[in-house]
């Protein structure tokens, strides 16, 4: 890298610190774009840990349902985000391990094999990544069969399972024991076996860490969720390349107290919990543009906040970075 995009780097890299750190920015949420199915569905209860992209003039959306009684993953597209809430939903039952449970999804398209791949976590093992590869995202009967990613050699709980590729390595994240993100990477070629030994590399998170390419920068992101009395909220990490040094930017990315709500019904959300960014495409370099970034995140409110975690009535919406004096 010559001198001058050295420096090109370095201010880009201190004005994100600037702008994150100083909090010169809100986060605008409308009503929610998608919620509980109807009584007796497989996702009467909630619906959660949401994939977003856009594909052959449709939304994907990806999800963790949670019925009366169990987890499941769940599928709806839409040309529309406003019409994701009437579409038909579809349970992948083909997404779980030894029992129907198969949770927090991630999507993307494996350009070197010409396949899209959906993984996400059972409860093998004390919880586990798996994975299930298709040709035809549209058709929710075409995934293949769940196959372990990767099999756990610790008793430590591992959880959110995160996929991100560079120009020769895969690479997957995750959050081991509710506190330390481990990395782990193979070779594109060897996608999605010999993975590498796991190495800490960020400490004091909750989970769901979720990394992303600045597009048309030599950069990354690493966005982590924090959990304070049950009050969930991101944080930001940076650096050059996805093995580290991550340097933390702030715990205070997205938070409750940053929401301004512009929909037309009631408050849905007080926090800001498990989600993932709308991407600038579906590839396996995960690339995001920061400066203009929408999420779609789960939310409730904070009198629903109750120690029986498996009924929250947990809902999704998009929130939308603006200026802090945006109006």
């Amino acid at each position: 890298m010559n001198l001058e995009k050295t420096l090109s780097l370095i201010i880009s890299c201190l004005l994100t610190s600037f702008l994150y750190a100083q909090q010169q920015y809100i986060w605008e949420i409308g009503d929610p774009i998608f919620s509980q199915g109807s009584a007796g569905s497989f996702d009467k209860v909630a619906v959660k840990d949401p994939s977003i992209f856009f594909f052959e003039n449709a939304w994907h959306v990806f999800y963790t349902a949670r019925s009366q009684n169990e987890y499941t993953t769940g599928y709806v597209s839409a040309k529309d985000l406003s019409e994701l809430q009437t579409n038909r939903r579809y349970e992948l039952k083909q997404i779980r391990g030894k029992t129907r449970y198969g949770c927090a999804p991630q999507i993307f398209y494996f350009e070197p094999q010409k396949k899209w791949y959906l993984i996400f976590q059972n409860t093998d093992s004390n919880y586990q990544p798996a994975f299930s590869t298709t040709s035809t995202i549209s058709n929710p009967d075409s995934w293949s069969s769940s196959k372990p990613l990767l099999l756990k050699e610790k008793p430590e709980k591992w959880i959110d399972f995160w996929v991100i590729a560079d120009e020769s390595k895969v690479y997957l994240f995750y959050t081991e024991a509710h506190n330390g993100v481990v990395v782990r990477s193979t070779n594109i070629e060897d996608f999605p076996n010999e993975w590498s030994n796991g190495e800490k590399v960020f400490d004091n998170v909750h989970e769901a860490v979720h990394v992303y390419k600045v597009k048309n920068k030599p950069e990354y992101h690493l966005i982590y969720e924090l959990n304070n009395d049950g009050i969930r909220s991101f944080g930001l990490a940076t650096a050059k390349n996805l093995m580290g040094p991550w340097q933390k930017i702030t715990d205070n990315y997205a938070t409750g107290e940053q929401l301004k709500y512009v929909g037309e019904n009631e408050l849905w959300t007080e926090m800001v919990s498990h989600g993932e960014a709308i991407r600038s495409g579906y590839d396996q370099r995960m690339e995001y543009e920061p400066e203009n970034c929408r999420w779609i995140i789960q939310g409730i409110l904070r009198n629903q906040i109750n120690p029986d975690y498996p009924s929250l009535p947990w809902k999704l919406g998009i929130m939308s970075l603006k200026p802090a004096t945006y109006k």
